[in-house]
């Protein structure tokens, strides 16, 4: 096999390019899952800082300017302290937001809290946003935070459409479809359609692509695939990108002369967020060998699609990075990139870092300053699980002291960026 290929074709043994810098060689690859899940480290709280945005219209503005999904652990930071300002000052779209950041449990250091979430979408439904409503409708159907009510649930998702039509009917449809995944009852397909057909009509993309969908299937309307391309098209223009990606697939499937209309159209599906176009997109960069994009161009892809959801992108940016000279990069890169492909399902990278871990720690225990190193470079690279930071700092510490270079060198990183370690590899 080329050793130049990239790491998505085989798992990612050359890591110790990477970590032979503190002085730990390694064998073969690990067949073993990890034994602990990564998951990121959850931000601890904090008041909202007014230099996040000044007053509420600029907190609103803000809110609406950045993405919300799929985002890098500093990007994810960020949103949470600009949610958490504008929700503090009555945006409506801020406290809908922080109570979504409520339920993947980053804004607290306890981790995800059901109640918070389900009270900050309330608020936000108070305070007259239809997400918020659909949301908290949502968490009633679910039994998050609150006692599962289905009755009241489903009269709630259809008060959020009927009311604030939009965003929150795709959200009721999507309700109403894991309802009847829960109860094994026949899907209302008529019912939902129609709530997919007014959150489009009032320029919701992703009730645009529900309703594409219903109409690509057949289900609660007539098929009709033109329909369904075409709806899919008016998703993608309101920002869905998950659209664009059905789209430029019907695209391709019709011959080699829609290709590049194809293409643009998972480049624009990356770029809105959509993990699977991300994938895609990186995947024809990496069958043409990069032709088609310079260096930098071709990197900044990867990152993106690594920051958007897409595995692959985390492993064929450390495969463009694993042999520059450590000097020239952070410390904390390539592992960080390899625990973020883990987190994002690539189980080659999960088992690499399992092997690492497992051959590091009896070498450390046994007094080894390289292995040691090896243990805290793993531990600070983002993303972080709890308690990680403070071990991964203690280790890179006793390294140093113990004469490892590489791990001074870490710790010199460490010293000279941001406090905030979820950060230190961008």
């Amino acid at each position: 096999m080329n050793p130049r290929a990239p790491v998505v074709s085989q798992a990612p043994c050359s890591l110790s390019v990477v970590l032979l810098t503190l002085g730990l060689a390694l064998g073969g690859c690990a067949t073993a899952p990890p034994r602990t899940p990564l998951a990121p480290e959850a931000p601890s709280p904090a008041d909202p800082s007014p230099e996040v945005c000044k007053d509420a219209t600029d907190c609103r503005e803000a809110l609406r300017a950045s993405p919300r999904d799929t985002l890098s652990e500093c990007e994810a930071r960020r949103r949470v302290e600009l949610a958490r300002r504008a929700c503090a000052l009555n945006v409506a779209e801020g406290c809908t937001e922080l109570g979504r950041w409520e339920t993947r449990g980053l804004v607290k250091a306890g981790g995800v809290d059901f109640a918070a979430a389900s009270g900050l979408f309330l608020r936000a439904c108070t305070l007259g946003d239809g997400e918020g409503c659909a949301l908290k409708a949502l968490m009633t159907l679910r039994g998050q935070g609150e006692a599962r009510d289905a009755v009241a649930a489903r009269a709630g998702l259809q008060d959020a459409c009927e009311r604030f039509p939009g965003i929150s009917c795709g959200l009721a449809v999507e309700g109403l479809a894991e309802e009847t995944l829960r109860e094994g009852t026949a899907p209302e397909w008529e019912w939902m359609a129609l709530f997919a057909q007014r959150g489009c009509d009032a320029g919701d993309g992703l009730s645009c692509r529900i309703l594409g969908e219903a109409f690509y299937s057949g289900r609660g309307v007539a098929q009709d695939a033109d329909k369904a391309a075409g709806l899919y098209a008016r998703a993608c223009e309101a920002g869905d990108g998950e659209a664009c990606t059905r789209q430029g697939m019907l695209l391709r499937a019709e011959g080699p002369w829609a290709e590049p209309r194809a293409e643009q159209l998972l480049s624009r599906g990356c770029e809105l967020g959509s993990p699977e176009a991300c994938r895609l997109t990186v995947l024809e960069t990496l069958d043409s060998q990069g032709r088609q994009k310079n260096t930098a161009d071709r990197r900044a892809l990867y990152r993106h699609a690594c920051d958007r959801g897409a595995a692959l992108g985390c492993l064929a940016l450390y495969d463009e990075l694993r042999d520059e000279p450590l000097a020239l990069r952070p410390v904390f890169e390539l592992p960080g990139l390899l625990k973020r492909a883990c987190l994002l399902g690539a189980g080659q990278a999960c088992e690499f870092l399992d092997e690492v871990t497992q051959a590091a720690q009896p070498r450390c225990a046994s007094g080894s300053a390289s292995a040691c190193g090896v243990l805290g470079v793993l531990f600070l690279s983002p993303p972080l699980r709890q308690g990680e930071s403070t071990e991964g700092e203690r280790l890179l510490h006793a390294a140093c002291e113990g004469g490892d270079l590489a791990s001074c060198k870490g710790l010199s990183e460490l010293s000279g960026a941001s406090a905030d370690l979820t950060c230190r590899s961008r």
